[in-house]
């Protein structure tokens, strides 16, 4: 294959052209950004940046424009603080520097009531975004799902680590929050609503068709990411169309001052990435990268053989960064991914083995997303952003049974498309001291064509969806924030929903009290009401002896959220976190059967064949504790803890556990650095892991007999997720050296995947041709050799 070819030939080239860049110099970095206001994004001139571990102390103070830089920092891990009169100060307990870029901060500053002590934010350079309430959320960095083990650079791998969050199968990234199924996660990007943005939907699947929000891994390169946000429940006012978390990414700016470059080899892919200013002097900054599977260029490349399947992904992303003097920011952003996963099944009966052995299955899923967005504080009181993005997905299954002379029958059949136009306008204006409203309008437009027809039997196929269209989606919310005399504040806002095409609507209103018990210590309540579509199989449904396609009507699946949140800030590295949770779901989907068990809560992937009624109801309830200690003093932990409940109530009027009621999880993430320098490098060991302990995902019994009749895998629905799979434990391993030297660092990595070769359940299914109920496990250990290079 010619490409992949050219690709390990403009790698090599990559490599040489490193070396011709090295130059003598001390192991030492530049440290600048720019601290700004969090509401208004106004530079604030004259606060103070210090590195506070160091003798003599390392400092600088903000200019005009609010930048500052620190030159010749040695490499190492620091404590950066930021302070502003009036401001909270800002806290940094885990700044890495490194010898192969420069350290480029972003720091936003909250106005307070009064002269506060230290606020700690784990982050790797900006204070939280003023969206984000101090409950049921987390900022993660690049720089963790870089260390964390075994993520694979995937921040919903990494989201794994967190309170209330479980993944559901080591094939693939969907992840269950509270209880709540994948497909009610919602991803932004930049803001913006978008397609879901990762490779091969099918991963990790029952029956190995699509879903709607999770794949075998992001599109989004973690060399792209900047400091984004993970929400778990009672969203702030400028969140909407989703029940269960969501992923607010956000893209980091191009290195404006100088190029840089990092190249990186390990399993998941060979990748490149380039960033730097588009000229001298200019603040303009361009930042892109490329990865190709691993897997592929063995594949195709190398011609090496994966067991008869061949799995391929390639991706791209880019962001430029254009400020003006005048007119603000602007900034024009994209990815995109193409992903095939091809199973051919051996042309000689005699290793037909099982049922799947004799298929043939192909899958494409290929996704992309162009945009721009637009920042203009208007004045020192007010602030207006705008995102505007094209997004679209395309994704086709086929497959294939031979029959006993290798001609391939037709079973299964699975085409979709979606695009996306996205807009999210918003205004910010500072009232008063301590005081702010903001308001805006999210709108998208939704499009879809999607065909699904399968036959288990062989002959002609039946349909299960189908159809061609969409709506569109408006969004207002308005949202006041108040930082009262100590120690009170209170955020309340106001969201709306409105879907065109089943003229459904929703008026929800979300706040939040936060009270400050001590400087170290708060308690915060927060409610909200939260809506999400259904999703697209289901508005375009089919139903045999029905004309078109009967649940276009439905109306939003609806949460009541309910948290209450105790926060302990004991030094400047560790905290401790506990919340009380409650969602009580209704106008839920549910069949018009009355002897029926089925409920849209439980739907992950597979499809809809009959009518619904938004009259099924559901609930969450959980504690959860976490306890995280910050990389200091050359070690980190994160030990979280969740208790929970995960109810539905179909139409037989039957309250069961909902197929993600798992009750438990526990994981475990911690590490240790180990430093020592030479006269011309430094290298730190890491020593990472990472444990996750969860209670079985629930299963409904399959009928051996009816199964066997009618050669497909059919449950007992009378008994719908009686039957709990046997509890998960995995333990995962990273040891990784890094190594600064004068103008580069590198880094090898060695991730264990399931260390210990333990063996979790993923799902049972009865296969004809063994005639009987088969185990499905997950994935075993598999080793991740990486290098990287930053220069």
């Amino acid at each position: 294959m010619k490409q992949p070819t050219l690709f390990i030939s403009i790698f090599i080239s990559f490599i040489f052209a490193f070396f011709q860049t090295i130059y003598a110099q001390s192991l030492t970095q530049t440290i600048r950004g720019q601290v700004v206001d969090a509401e208004t994004r106004q530079p604030l001139p004259g606060a103070a940046v210090y590195l506070l571990d160091t003798d003599p102390l390392i400092g600088t103070t903000t200019g005009e424009d609010g930048k500052f830089i620190l030159e010749e920092v040695s490499a190492d891990r620091y404590v950066l603080q930021v302070s502003f009169v009036g401001y909270q100060s800002y806290l940094n307990p885990e700044l890495l520097v490194n010898t192969g870029k420069e350290t480029v901060l972003q720091v936003s500053l909250r106005e307070s009531p009064r002269n506060l002590e230290e606020v700690v934010i784990s982050g790797e350079s900006v204070a939280p975004s003023p969206n984000i309430d101090p409950v049921s959320s987390r900022e993660f960095t690049v720089e963790e799902s870089r260390r964390y083990a075994a993520t694979f650079f995937d921040p919903a791998r990494l989201a794994t680590s967190f309170p209330g969050v479980v993944g559901t199968n080591d094939q693939a990234n969907h992840i269950s929050v509270r209880g709540n199924s994948p497909n009610s996660v919602l991803w932004r990007l930049e803001g913006i609503d978008i397609v879901n943005p990762n490779h091969l939907s099918n991963a990790g699947t029952f029956n190995d068709r699509r879903v709607q929000g999770g794949g075998s891994q992001s599109v989004l390169s973690a060399q792209m990411l900047g400091n984004s946000a993970f929400l778990t429940g009672a969203f702030p006012a400028p969140f909407g169309n989703s029940i269960g978390g969501v992923f607010d990414m956000k893209l980091r700016k191009g290195n404006s001052q100088q190029r840089e470059y990092t190249a990186q080899l390990g399993l998941i892919g060979l990748e490149f990435a380039a960033e730097g200013p588009f000229k001298e002097g200019g603040e303009a900054s361009y930042l892109a990268n490329y990865r190709y599977s691993t897997v592929g260029l063995l594949t195709n490349g190398l011609g090496l053989d994966f067991g008869g399947e061949a799995i391929t992904f390639q991706d791209l992303a880019f962001h430029l960064s254009l400020p003006t003097e005048n007119s603000g920011e602007f900034s024009i952003f994209g990815m995109g991914g193409l992903g095939k996963n091809v199973f051919e099944a051996p042309r000689d009966s005699a290793d037909w083995e099982s049922q799947e052995d004799r298929y043939d299955v192909t899958f494409t899923n290929d996704m992309g997303v162009i945009g721009m967005t637009h920042a203009l504080p208007i004045n020192e009181q007010t602030f207006w952003r705008t995102s505007l993005a094209i997004s679209a997905l395309s994704s086709d299954r086929y497959g294939d049974r031979l029959d006993e002379d290798y001609n391939a029958v037709r079973l299964e059949e699975d085409n979709y498309r979606e695009n996306r136009i996205s807009l999210n306008t918003s205004l910010t204006r500072k009232l008063a001291h301590s005081q702010s409203l903001r308001g805006g309008l999210i709108f998208n437009n939704l499009h879809y064509d999607l065909l699904s027809r399968e036959s288990p039997l062989g002959g002609t196929l039946q349909t299960l969806e189908s159809g061609e269209g969409g709506g569109q989606l408006y969004q207002p919310y308005l949202q006041w924030t108040k930082d009262f005399t100590f120690p009170l504040s209170f955020r309340a806002g106001l969201h709306a929903m409105y879907f065109s095409l089943s003229d459904a609507f929703s008026l929800e209103p979300r706040a939040t009290l936060e009270w400050e018990i001590k400087d170290n210590q708060s308690l915060s309540l927060a409610y909200g009401l939260h809506s999400q579509l259904q999703l697209p199989g289901i508005y375009f449904s089919s139903v045999e002896g029905v004309a078109g396609n009967p649940n276009q009507d439905l109306d939003f699946t609806k949460a009541h959220h309910y948290v209450l949140s105790y926060h302990l800030q004991w030094n400047t590295s560790l905290s401790l976190r506990t919340e009380a949770y409650y969602q009580d779901l209704f106008n839920v989907p549910i069949s018009q059967d009355p002897n029926n068990t089925f409920s849209a809560l439980n739907v992950f992937e597979g499809f809809v064949t009959e009518e619904l009624v938004n009259e099924g109801t559901g609930k969450n309830y959980g504690l959860e504790v976490t306890l995280e200690k910050s990389l200091a003093e050359s070690y980190y932990l994160l030990l979280s803890s969740s208790l929970y409940e995960s109810k539905y109530t179909a139409a037989d009027g039957v309250e069961r556990d909902t197929r993600f009621n798992g009750n438990y999880a526990f994981s475990f993430t911690g590490g240790k650095e180990y430093s020592w320098n030479s006269d011309d490098k430094q290298r730190v060991l890491g020593i990472n892991l990472r444990s996750v302990y969860l209670g079985g995902l629930r299963v409904t019994p399959i009928d051996a007999q009816a199964s066997q009749q009618q050669q497909e895998t059919i449950f007992i629905d009378a008994q719908a997720f009686s039957d709990q799979l046997s509890d998960y434990f995995k333990v995962d391993f990273r040891l990784s050296l890094r190594t600064n030297k004068a103008g580069y660092t590198s880094v090898w990595s060695l991730d264990l995947q399931n260390a210990l070769n333990n063996q979790n359940v993923a799902f049972q299914y009865y296969d004809t041709v063994e005639g009987e109920v088969i185990t499905k496990y997950q994935l075993g250990l598999i080793p991740i050799l990486t290098y990287r290079v930053e220069f």
